[in-house]
């Protein structure tokens, strides 16, 4: 093959290779936003965590957890709320149980329309009262 074709291949390769990885990086869901944040520190204990997503996910197939630093992980239940018609299809919002000061983490575990399961942690920790 003259290398004036291999060049031409090489870049179709390349091109094909990016495509692939481009196509499997849209598919699954990603956070865009949660209350609270990722990393934040919190003055009061939150009632609730959201989490807003990318993409529409199927909310019958979410599932969260709440893991403390001094206590054993506990399953968060996915109100139907969630549910409803009017609900943003691309959100999730989650009650919490009452929480003591300390690090904690939410894990999470989604399913977006598309079929991509997406698994996640946002870390968070209510700060001593001052």
């Amino acid at each position: 093959m003259p290398p004036l074709t291999w060049g031409l291949a090489f870049k179709f390769w390349v091109l094909w290779v990016l495509g692939a990885v481009m196509t499997l990086a849209w598919g699954h869901a990603v956070i865009v936003k949660s209350s609270p944040a990722d990393q934040e520190v919190l003055a009061r204990a939150p009632e609730a965590i959201m989490l807003r997503f990318n993409v529409k996910i199927e909310k019958a197939f979410a599932q969260a957890s709440l893991w403390g630093a001094k206590d054993r992980p506990r399953r968060l239940s996915i109100p139907e709320s969630n549910f409803a018609p009017e609900a943003d299809p691309a959100r999730l919002y989650i009650p919490l149980p009452s929480l003591a000061p300390g690090p904690y983490q939410v894990r999470y575990k989604i399913l977006a329309t598309d079929g991509h399961t997406t698994e996640g942690v946002i870390r968070f920790v209510i700060s001593e009262p001052q």
